[in-house]
């Protein structure tokens, strides 16, 4: 979808058939419906309007609608702040919807006459789409029914498919090695926008440490082959990751002890080994775990001093560790210069209101900090 994301300080007019809300009104977004080349229709929304659906129209008939949808994000410390966040789902009679996501302040601009592809009517199609974050990228899904595999559904780069499989109650799963995804799904007759919650994860906090066994000019790319990206970073991703002078101490550019990233990928790790932890051994577990995994003191010190003060909110939580061979797949880290000894860890994270649940134990993976040494982070927490 072409849209343009603006700094909103007008007032707006509201015109045609679509609802209007006052624009003191906050947290809040401006939406402008472009036909034949103008602004036919220009509207605020507000975290009141979360579900409500806005009618277009077009010489007097509706042609479409506009869906919203309102969620909250936390930032993480020092600055604690909660964060309202609209989706927005645009629908033309007739052709495949259109999903954005829009910050506070931002206006969204859809045009009704180029921004939508008419959709097959012989084949049952759709868009999928995670609620929080948007499109269901270039996923392969196998279809199952009372445990027969049926057959593939596949979706584009906008989140669209087609299909000849008949409407019917399925289960759909989503496979990476050994893990999966897996919901329930009712395929409609025609064309229907379907919602996978927790399709995507946020891996938060990454910390990338490396040591080169001389001083280095490294090139390092991180790609997604299930489909992702990188969020938020520090230096700036991709510009500044390339050509960047790494010290035999680790440090990055005479600035940086580390490099950070935020990603967003498809939920598909691990959950089936881990260990249920008490909030109060929380810190120790996560010291010993870390020192048994192969990361040195510092690396302990800079991932305690930052989850510790964040995972205070349950008595108990389960967690899943994902290793080398589990994040690999999903996100994969590039070398300009391939390192001698990788170590990666992220900490899949779930809330538990009791320590019943058994869980498998992990095997922790042997390590040895030997050569062009690269060290990762990480923690992901379940949405729910």
């Amino acid at each position: 979808m072409k849209n343009s994301i603006v700094v909103l300080i007008m007032l707006v007019m509201i015109y045609g058939c679509s609802k209007s809300t006052s624009p003191d009104e906050k947290p809040m977004i401006a939406i402008e419906i472009f036909q034949n080349g103008s602004i036919q229709e220009m509207f605020i929304v507000t975290e009141e309007e979360n579900g409500d659906v806005y009618p277009i129209c077009y010489e007097e008939q509706q042609i479409g609608e506009i869906e919203i949808h309102v969620s909250e994000c936390y930032t993480q410390p020092p600055i604690e702040e909660i964060i309202i966040l609209f989706s927005i789902i645009a629908r033309k009679n007739g052709n495949y919807t259109e999903f954005i996501g829009a910050n506070h302040f931002d206006t969204l601009r859809i045009d009704y006459q180029q921004d939508f592809d008419a959709i097959n009517e012989n084949l049952n199609c759709g868009t999928m789409y995670d609620p929080y974050d948007g499109f269901i990228i270039n996923a392969r899904f196998s279809v199952w029914k009372d445990s027969v595999f049926i057959d593939s559904l596949f979706t584009d780069n906008l989140g669209r498919f087609e299909t000849e499989i008949v409407a019917d109650n399925y289960l759909l799963k989503a496979f990476v090695r050994d893990e999966f995804f897996e919901t329930e799904f009712q395929l409609i007759e025609g064309y229907a926008d379907y919602s996978i919650p927790d399709y995507y994860s946020i891996d938060y906090k990454p910390n990338i440490y490396l040591y080169p066994e001389t001083t280095i000019e490294l090139d390092l790319n991180i790609s997604f082959p299930h489909s992702g990206n990188v969020i938020v970073s520090i230096p700036e991703y991709p510009e500044q990751w390339r050509n960047l002078q790494i010290e035999s101490d680790g440090k990055i550019n005479d600035q940086y002890n580390y490099l950070f990233y935020e990603s967003i990928q498809p939920n598909i790790f691990q959950k089936t080994k881990g260990w249920v932890v008490e909030l109060e051994n929380l810190e120790v577990f996560f010291k010993e775990n870390l020192q048994q995994s192969g990361f040195n003191q510092t690396e302990i010190n800079d991932f305690i001093e930052h989850w510790i003060p964040i995972l205070i909110d349950s008595k108990y939580y389960a967690i899943y560790p994902q290793y080398n061979k589990q994040l690999d797949p999903l996100i994969q880290l590039n070398f300009s210069k391939q390192p001698d000894s990788i170590l990666r860890l992220t900490y899949f994270v779930k809330k538990l209101n009791s320590n019943e649940i058994k869980l498998e134990k992990p095997e922790i993976p042997s390590f040895d900090r030997t050569g062009f040494v690269v060290t990762e982070w990480g923690l992901i927490f379940d949405k729910k």
